[in-house]
């Protein structure tokens, strides 16, 4: 079954509220609604780029091991995974305002624990809060997009605005983070979420219409089997990425996942309205589109993230400095994001979401150009590469997700492609950040030992080095070796992940190319 085109016309029902013509007051709402819920895409972004900028401090006063600091970003990841499937179903169910808004309820309670935790554990079960806040915000609000634009057109428009807002909260995040951390404690970075937060709960009713299914019936099995599968997988990589893929528990996630898979597929293919409509997938273009949305935020968190470490570690640039450096990459991101609709009206949906594939590769493979020196001149046309790949790929994979559904299946299609784009936003860090975790101890033992120093005393100062000890009490001439051999090793270590990210992403856009064949809206 090939997918529609986006100039076929989207079938409304006449049920749903927010599905039919809009009065000229109603239709001023819909852009004033539209702004209210790109608050809690925003709110739900700026926690991934501050928590980022944020984990050194952290890490240095709550005294976080390695494995454990990877949990305090991928609990929120996890959560989101997990439950975001549910949550569209949900709002779906009862209705897409109230569960935006209890999203961001939830939200707002897990960034006031993470502002009183005094503890890894409490920090992490406090992001694990967050993202099942951001796991009902993201599905229902992107919902509501779909519902209350339901001209493919417009919806192109309101989704590439959806896409800026997450953009927005991508780079406000590390400069609002940095500055705060230059006068106060990591605490107060979760403080930026409150604000927000708040803002869009008091907006919510003023300016969304409520909507929901009007004949969708609730999928037990299907809910309990989805987030099953989905949050085993995300666990099994993420914990695979810190200790090891062949550990006994990380095993067992992938066999739970294989089991709870093939159930999930035999109880959706039965039901008569099930959760996740597999024959969606019977579509190549539909499902790569989906291969793309799991690409895109794979690369631009990937990327964002050696960035950061790279600029911390290597450059020893403050947060606030790393956050203004970013915006290289976050700033085009939002430029060109608020006009990949009119680039897709131009050139189709295959022709933008190849073209942004190949510049984000091309980003990730030009930042091999930066050396141990730290310099940011040979930092930043990879960045701004990437950012403009990536603002290419967040709308119109979304849109092109959605608007090849009917009007009724838009919320289903928004699930699927945000529990896509959420994937790949797991899988991106953890599968590059753990190449740079792995690799620079044995980077750095190696220049050690070719620097002459004993092979007992070279893995003492890697295991310091590794923890973020200092060369304090260090005799002078293994300081000075350690001075080089640190910002090299972890220099060729952030190469591999580089180029690994880079070659995913370049190889992405051969089936992109290939099966992709949705037509851009026209007027």
């Amino acid at each position: 079954m090939e997918i529609q085109s986006q100039q076929a016309v989207v079938r409304p029902a006449s049920t749903a509220p927010a599905a039919g013509p809009a009065a000229p007051e109603t239709g001023r709402r819909r852009w004033f609604g539209l702004l209210v819920v790109c608050l809690g895409v925003m709110m739900a972004f700026v926690d991934v780029s501050s928590t980022i900028t944020a984990l050194g401090h952290i890490q240095d006063d709550l005294h976080v091991t390695a494995s454990m600091l990877v949990w305090i970003t991928s609990a929120y990841s996890l959560a989101v995974v997990s439950l975001v499937m549910s949550a569209g179903t949900l709002g779906d169910l009862v209705g897409r305002r109230l569960v935006f808004a209890g999203g961001t309820t939830v939200f707002v309670a897990g960034s006031l624990l993470a502002f009183l935790a005094g503890s890894p554990g409490v920090l992490i079960a406090a992001q694990a809060v967050m993202g099942a806040g951001s796991a009902a915000v993201l599905p229902t609000s992107l919902g509501i997009v779909s519902t209350s634009f339901t001209d493919p057109h417009e919806r192109t428009t309101a989704i590439s605005t959806w896409a800026s807002c997450s953009g927005l909260g991508l780079a406000i995040g590390p400069v609002l983070a940095g500055a705060l951390l230059e006068h106060f404690s990591w605490h107060s970075v979760f403080l930026i979420n409150l604000v927000i937060g708040a803002l869009a709960l008091v907006l919510t009713p003023l300016f969304v219409t409520e909507s929901r299914h009007p004949s969708r019936k609730l999928d037990p099995v299907g809910v309990v089997l989805g987030t099953v599968m989905t949050g085993s997988a995300t666990y099994a990589i993420i914990e695979g990425g810190a200790t090891g893929y062949t550990k006994a528990p990380v095993v067992a996630m992938y066999a739970v996942f294989a089991v709870s898979l093939v159930l999930f597929l035999r109880a959706e293919l039965r039901h008569h309205d099930p959760m996740l409509d597999l024959r969606l997938f019977r579509s190549s273009s539909f499902s790569a589109v989906m291969g793309v949305a799991a690409a895109s935020m794979f690369g631009f968190v990937g990327v964002s993230l050696l960035g950061v470490l790279y600029m911390e570690r290597v450059g020893l640039v403050s947060p606030l400095g790393v956050g203004v450096r970013l915006l290289t990459m976050f700033g085009p991101y939002i430029l060109l994001s608020a006009v990949a609709s009119r680039l897709v009206r131009r050139l189709g949906f295959a022709a933008t979401l190849t073209a942004g594939l190949l510049l984000m590769g091309a980003g990730a493979l030009a930042l091999l150009a930066t050396g141990p020196s730290g310099g940011f001149g040979a930092t930043w046309p990879g960045l701004l590469l990437a950012g403009c790949g990536a603002a290419l790929l967040a709308a119109p994979s979304t849109a092109a997700a959605v608007n090849s559904v009917s009007a009724l299946q838009a919320s289903m299609a928004a699930s699927a492609v945000n529990m896509a784009r959420q994937l790949g936003g797991v899988l991106g860090p953890s599968v590059l950040g753990t190449i740079v975790t792995s690799h620079f101890p044995r980077n750095l033992h190696h220049r050690l030992v070719d620097a002459g120093v004993p092979g007992a005393q070279a893995d003492k100062v890697v295991a310091g080095a590794t923890h973020g000890g200092s060369t304090a009490g260090l005799p002078a001439p293994l300081a000075r070796v350690l001075g080089t051999a640190v910002p090299g090793g972890f220099t060729d270590a952030v190469h591999l992940g580089l180029l690994v990210g880079g070659i995913a992403l370049l190889v992405m856009a051969v089936p992109t190319a290939l099966f992709v064949r949705h037509k851009a809206p026209s007027r």
